[in-house]
């Protein structure tokens, strides 16, 4: 298997470098046509990080032509990929970016300064001076969309404006000639947003949505072999609440999950947890049908600082200082 390294202590977004290595490798002809990458959740576990955001750097590779994600086969390299430069032309372009990132360091920045900031002029345009007033923020319940928003807004300084996931076809068609500079989505909805966006040349950026320390710190203090049940309004937004609890390293519980659509496994669930953790869209609801004994917590979500020092990268730019 290729030798992939992640370092998660970097603001740079995991699959991004996930995608960017992947990327190396097939233009340097490391990885060569038709070879078989591994599956999103053996990349995943080697890597020690979620199989969706494996997920997410495929999608982008395959968006980009470089690989090819067949269902129930596999993911190859592409038969048919971009022109890869000869050896010689390879070579003056490493030692380019090597001089470069000398050049940064002895300016007192890092590799990682540099990247971010060659990151935002060449795939984010940042030289486009685009003068946004206002962005979008999408997702699918209204709770989630307001807090988010809220976060968000007071994050970057610029209005956001929060639209479900449900209505953004109407919003789109209606505005399609201005109304919002960018959407802001979560990771779970980016596919669908974009497939509704792009059209009207809308740019879509991707965030995660991640556990606070709070909702962590909670459910690590419980008892080694804690029962824990998982609520949110679906199976299958309770089933990411699991993915991203697993991803955070708790090991003293033991997790269920269940969706307030579908009740009979819910009540199932309730009967036979000792704390329940549920999401605010839900939480007034539930709370009214847990047993006494069983004890509620929040299960509140953030945006990833990564994805919304992204945002303020893309946005730099337009910002006019005082």
């Amino acid at each position: 298997m290729m030798e992939f390294r992640i370092n998660k202590a970097s603001e740079f977004p995991i699959y991004q470098q996930l995608k960017e290595q992947i990327k190396y490798f097939i233009l340097g002809a490391e990885l060569a046509h038709g070879d078989r990458l591994p599956s999103p959740k053996d990349l995943a576990a080697v890597l020690c990080i979620n199989r969706n955001t494996v997920i997410a750097a495929y999608k982008e590779l395959e968006s980009e032509g470089l690989i090819e994600m067949k269902h129930g086969q596999g993911t190859y390299v592409a038969e048919e990929i971009p022109r890869i430069p000869d050896v010689q032309r390879r070579q003056a372009l490493l030692n380019l970016a090597q001089e470069t990132i000398q050049r940064a360091r002895e300016l007192g920045f890092s590799a990682e300064d540099l990247f971010t900031v060659v990151f935002g002029q060449a795939i984010l345009g940042f030289d486009q001076q685009n003068g946004f007033d206002k962005i979008v923020f999408v997702e699918c319940n209204r709770h989630d969309i307001e807090y988010y928003s809220q976060e968000l807004e007071r994050e970057i300084g610029i209005a956001v404006e929060g639209c479900l996931l449900a209505d953004l076809n109407t919003r789109a068609g209606s505005e399609a000639s201005g109304g919002f500079g960018f959407a802001v989505t979560t990771f779970s909805h980016v596919e669908a947003v974009k497939s509704i966006l792009e059209p009207y040349g809308k740019e879509v950026i991707a965030v995660m949505a991640v556990p606070q320390i709070k909702t962590l710190f909670q459910i690590g203090q419980l008892e080694q072999g804690t029962r824990v049940g998982l609520v949110c309004a679906t199976e299958e937004g309770a089933q990411r609440m699991e993915t991203s609890l697993k991803s955070a390293g708790l090991t003293n519980v033991v997790l269920r999950h269940a969706g307030l659509n579908h009740e009979p496994s819910l009540r199932e669930l309730l009967q036979s947890v000792d704390v329940v953790v549920s999401s605010r869209a839900v939480i007034d609801r539930i709370r009214t049908m847990v047993p006494e004994k069983i004890r509620v917590l929040e299960y509140i979500n953030a945006l990833d600082q990564a994805g919304i020092s992204m945002i303020k990268q893309y946005l730099a730019p337009q910002v006019v200082q005082p």
